[in-house]
């Protein structure tokens, strides 16, 4: 796909979303994701996906979806979308899966040192929260 197609279908979709057609802009993201774009771009787009399931109240679906991107990123030397579900846990409140999730991200290939230290420092406050009655 070119990089004009992707461009205008991705904003596309960006519209639809803000008019509130989300499920019409998750078919444009899901043919996206389909599409032989590299890998790292329809990692984005999937993650996209989950943030309108998100949206849409579906967290479940959310959760899948962030899945299906990470995989897609796993091809990548990124960890946006790994990090990005990590936090996504930590805001439905469910600190023991964003702390796994933190967790695995300090054993990632490419982890910048920075990354590393904020990391820990958010396992730290998720552990806090998760005694917190």
């Amino acid at each position: 796909m070119d990089k004009q197609l992707y461009t205008s279908l991705a904003n596309r979709a960006s519209d639809l979303v803000v008019a509130g057609e989300r499920l019409k802009a998750i078919d444009i993201l899901e043919e996206l994701v389909r599409s032989d774009l590299p890998a790292f771009d329809r990692a984005m787009m999937c993650m996209n996906t989950a943030i309108i399931h998100d949206q849409m109240g579906d967290s479940d679906k959310a959760l899948e979806t962030y899945c299906r991107a990470i995989d897609l990123e796993q091809a990548t030397e990124s960890y946006f979308v790994a990090q990005s579900r990590a936090a996504y846990y930590s805001e439905l409140g469910m600190y023991d899966e964003s702390i796994r999730s933190y967790d695995d991200l300090l054993r990632h290939d490419h982890l910048k040192p920075e990354d590393r230290e904020m990391f820990l420092k958010n396992i730290k406050t998720l552990r806090h929260l998760g005694k917190t009655p």
